[in-house]
């Protein structure tokens, strides 16, 4: 089975993100470290509306702004390579071990998503250019939301491995063997 280093390169392939997109992700640095902490400020004010949400918040939302507002100009740094993987699944780690459902996170991406649309739409003056930069975007939001579902992956079959004891190998020849009888 690959690795989700491998995985994510695989991924960045079957999503055509290449250079022209860190490209146009880097030429949005500038815009959003000026508007991006709106998007952070809305980003927690829906989390703290929610009670599953609220409790993992509580106490701690200026850290996790500090936090969110550090991903969001990795998002706009142009180097997508495997120091930003790393990162990314770290991310992805945290986020399970605090207990917050994966559904949570993709579900909280569609707000990052309209919200970096309103901004780029009104701050890219050239309809095609901000059209294409939110594609970039978009495809970049969709790399992080996979790998952040990676980690979900993996620390279900290192649990699946520690409950069962069996190797993690065995593991993954037997859920393969499932898929193929479906």
């Amino acid at each position: 089975m690959s690795t989700p280093a491998e995985i994510y390169d695989e991924l960045k392939g079957f999503l055509d993100f290449g250079e022209p997109d860190a490209v146009r992700l880097r030429a949005l640095a500038p815009v959003f470290a000026k508007h991006g902490s709106t998007i952070t400020d809305d980003f927690y004010v829906v989390l703290g509306k929610n009670a599953e949400t609220a409790k993992l918040i509580e106490g701690r939302v200026d850290a996790l702004k500090a936090t969110h507002a550090r991903w969001m100009a990795e998002l706009f740094a142009g180097d997508y390579g495997e120091g930003y993987f790393n990162g990314r699944m770290r991310i992805g780690m945290v986020h399970v071990k605090v207990g917050l459902s994966p559904y949570y996170v993709e579900a909280t991406m569609t707000h990052i998503r309209n919200a970096a649309e309103r901004i780029i739409h009104q701050n890219v003056a050239d309809r095609g250019e901000a059209t294409a930069s939110y594609n970039s975007l978009l495809k970049l939001l969709d790399l992080d939301l996979m790998v952040i579902n990676l980690a979900y992956q993996e620390e279900r079959l290192d649990l699946l491995t520690k409950v069962t004891g069996m190797k993690r190998g065995l593991l993954e020849n037997l859920i393969k063997q499932g898929q193929k009888k479906k």
